[in-house]
């Protein structure tokens, strides 16, 4: 996803589980760059060991959907990232797509087996 801002401040997720068992193998689910993809930062913090399947950027916040719910943090925080769950009345489910709403009032989650969902927009 690239910022809209700011062309070269661009994010990558990854969608599958670290690889924290193979040595040096590499881990993280969601990546920042600065430079327009020339170099990334795992800004993945305490995001749960989940894959990553949809990251939107709504008024300076990230929102990622993984297979375990919906995750929201401060862009541009760098490896300092913290994540906390957004969305009180999502299911515990595993989201595969977050769309903004025309206004930008609203992001729309897809889950798998739970429907579509309606969040305020951080």
């Amino acid at each position: 996803m690239v910022d809209p801002a700011n062309a070269a401040h661009v994010f990558a997720i990854y969608s599958g589980f670290s690889r924290r068992w193979i040595p040096s193998a590499g881990t993280g689910h969601v990546f920042e760059s600065k430079d327009g993809g020339a170099t990334f930062t795992d800004i993945s913090g305490n995001l749960p060991d989940a894959p990553a399947d949809d990251l939107v950027m709504a008024h300076g916040k990230l929102v990622v959907a993984t297979d375990v719910g919906v995750f929201e943090a401060a862009a541009g925080a760098g490896t300092a990232t913290s994540w906390s769950r957004m969305g009180g009345n999502l299911p515990n489910a595993f989201v595969t797509d977050l769309s903004m709403s025309g206004d930008g009032t609203s992001i729309v989650a897809a889950t798998y087996g739970r429907g579509l969902w309606r969040i305020a927009t951080p």
